[in-house]
């Protein structure tokens, strides 16, 4: 079972939010968090992607096998990575945080097995 923190917002219904890691963020990157709305954080995620792949091409233009490039692509990757497990780690409470700015409030916790069994199953309970 899963925990889910189920909100409701007066127009927009009800929207759970797994607790924990994010298995569509890690997979989808940018494209979860466009659909997740979380504006912002996808447009820096394709920011720093673009710049990652600017400086990745100025490094590959050196012809120079130093240890200095070695280095600086070891960081690259390091950023790469970092910018896909970020999201995973920290997009639901992203979106948590997000649906109380636009007016949802925390209804309750639940265990259930997906989103949409956590609000039937308060839905349910009420």
């Amino acid at each position: 079972m899963k925990t889910f923190k189920v909100y409701k917002h007066p127009a927009q219904g009800f929207e759970a939010v797994k607790e924990g890691f994010s298995w569509p963020a890690l997979c989808f990157g940018p494209l979860w968090l466009f659909v997740k709305k979380l504006w912002m954080f996808a447009v820096a995620w394709i920011a720093v992607s673009v710049f990652l792949s600017v400086i990745e091409g100025i490094t590959d233009e050196v012809e120079t096998a130093s240890g200095r490039m070695t280095i600086a692509y070891l960081i690259v990757a390091g950023i790469y990575l970092a910018l896909w497990l970020i999201p995973a780690f920290k997009g639901n409470s992203w979106r948590a945080k997000n649906l109380l700015k636009h007016g949802y409030k925390l209804i309750s916790t639940v265990h259930a097995e997906t989103p949409d069994s956590a609000v039937v199953q308060l839905t349910k309970a009420t």
